[in-house]
Parts: C-alpha cells; sequence; structure tokens
C-alpha cells in the first residue's frame, strides 16, 4: 500500500470553497482503480493549511491516476489553481 500525504495552502478565505473542492476530488478518486481512502486534515496552528492522506492499493495505481488528463481531472485542476497559494506538496510513504 503507498500513502500520498498532501499539502495544500489554501488563500485565505477560500477554505470553504477548498474543502467542497476537495469533496469533488474524493469523488473522482472513488472511480480510479487501486484508490483505498482519503481523510482531510486542517491544521490547528494555520487554518489555510490542509494535509491529506490518500491511499493506494500500490504506486502503479497513484501514478496512473496523477497522469490522469480527463475532461474532470482538468476541470478540478483549474478550480485548484484558483483556492491554492501554489501547487500542492507530495510525500509518498509505502507500508512495510
Amino acid at each position: 500500500m503507498i500513502v500520498d500525504l498532501v499539502t495544500f495552502r489554501v488563500k485565505s478565505g477560500k477554505e470553504q470553497e477548498f474543502e467542497f473542492h476537495q469533496q469533488e476530488c474524493i469523488a473522482l478518486m472513488r472511480r480510479a482503480r487501486g484508490f483505498i481512502t482519503q481523510v482531510l486534515l486542517r491544521s490547528l496552528e494555520n487554518p489555510c493549511e490542509y494535509h491529506a492522506e490518500i491511499r493506494w492499493v500500490n504506486r502503479d495505481y497513484r501514478d496512473r491516476f496523477s497522469a490522469q488528463e480527463d475532461r474532470d481531472s482538468r476541470s478540478l485542476a483549474q478550480k485548484r489553481a484558483a483556492i491554492l497559494e501554489g501547487a500542492p506538496s507530495h510525500r509518498l510513504l509505502e507500508s512495510i
């Protein structure tokens, strides 16, 4: 199993929009092969910082989903760009 730890820095005032956006992203990921689950966490120290723990069966499924270029994923990427301070950062972890 692979865990993709993703950190998002949301523009101030866009927190609710981001949380709604993440629900749309989860719906898209649920249709992808190899997706297990996602947990979204918000920082207590900085309410504009979110962390997602996304679990995949293996790295291949995660990489295929990340490389996907369909209409839905492009639309979500455009929405995300408008509400984030910059690109999200990723850390890939492997269960042992």
